[in-house]
């Protein structure tokens, strides 16, 4: 089965890409706006395994020319315009529009749009599942929902999936707390805790690579496009920053220093209901927050590639953007 990738520079489709070549035996094709040289940085770089074989590479704009999709293709779209405001979100979702209409155009297998656990209120005090309430509250959360809504219009239901993601782990992602806390113990800074009662659930990137896949070769859910991607097991502020203070000194020479200060009465929580997830797909995830943590702080520790590997730019590969 023929896979398409887009968005497979960042942090999740890049994942997605690594673990279809390393795990499965699927023809890859990943679709990006960066060259073939940055893509490869991007898949290789520490602390993950070089790999066995690479995927075909070409830039975003060949995947709306007539053709380039196929029946039976399984389509995974990564991209979005998050970190852009402006013109740029407005181009990004007109892109994203587009790529709706060309797939429509085949007979695909599955095409799996990745959305976000943000649509859903941010000031919650319970986790969300697929029936909770929409409230979009921020840009990111609104054209998350606004995508969702244009794939529902031009794709079938037996064929798309709007997977909201929870919360993302991984290295490189060093906007995310538990990137945070392990740079300030690194740098023997201390991290600074006020109440701790506030629950996350993350995944590790991994994770949610498995869960993509796993999803798009069943298809959809019964009876719903919408579909919560979620690591299932939620824990405090207050648990996290103590279980990374505690990777970090096993593992390092370094003694990790909490500041633990009065609550401000933040009782929310960000976790998302995955149990459909569980009950559909029979998915479960690998990787705990020790696991995740200590990849991350190996990413951290580890020096990266000076080069990588040469890589045809012919016409399997799109060459150059």
């Amino acid at each position: 089965m023929r896979f398409v990738v887009t968005g497979a520079g960042g942090f999740l489709g890049s994942s997605v890409v690594r673990e279809l070549l390393a795990e499965t035996d699927h023809d890859v094709v990943a679709v990006s706006s960066q060259t073939v040289g940055e893509l490869a940085a991007q898949l290789e770089r520490a602390p993950y395994a070089a790999l066995r074989r690479f995927p075909q590479v070409h830039p975003r704009t060949r995947l709306l020319e007539a053709g380039f999709l196929r029946d039976g293709d399984v389509v995974i779209n990564c991209a979005f315009p998050w970190n852009r405001g402006g013109r740029a979100m407005a181009d990004g979702l007109e892109y994203l529009t587009r790529l709706f209409r060309s797939a429509h155009a085949v007979d695909l297998h599955s095409f799996v749009n990745v959305s976000s656990q943000s649509v859903y209120s941010q000031a919650r005090t319970k986790a969300a599942d697929e029936g909770s309430p929409i409230e979009c509250d921020t840009p990111y959360s609104t054209g998350k929902y606004a995508m969702e809504l244009a794939a529902a219009l031009v794709l079938p239901p037996e064929v798309l999936v709007n997977a909201r993601m929870s919360s993302l782990i991984g290295p490189g992602y060093d906007v995310r707390i538990v990137n945070r806390f392990i740079a300030r113990f690194l740098a023997d800074e201390p991290v600074s805790i006020q109440g701790g009662d506030q629950v996350f659930d993350f995944m590790d990137v991994r994770d949610a690579a498995r869960a993509l896949i796993a999803v798009a070769l069943a298809g959809p859910p019964e009876g719903s496009t919408a579909l919560n991607i979620g690591g299932g097991a939620p824990r405090t502020l207050r648990d996290i920053a103590q279980t990374v203070a505690d990777v970090v000194r096993t593992h390092t020479e370094h003694e990790p220093r909490i500041d633990w200060e009065p609550s401000a009465g933040d009782d929310r929580t960000l976790g998302l209901d995955s149990g459909l997830l569980r009950r559909e797909y029979d998915f479960a995830p690998r990787h705990t927050l020790e696991d995740s943590t200590l990849n991350i702080l190996q990413a951290m520790t580890t020096p990266q590639l000076t080069s990588v590997r040469e890589t045809p730019t012919g016409p399997d590969t799109g060459g150059r953007r």
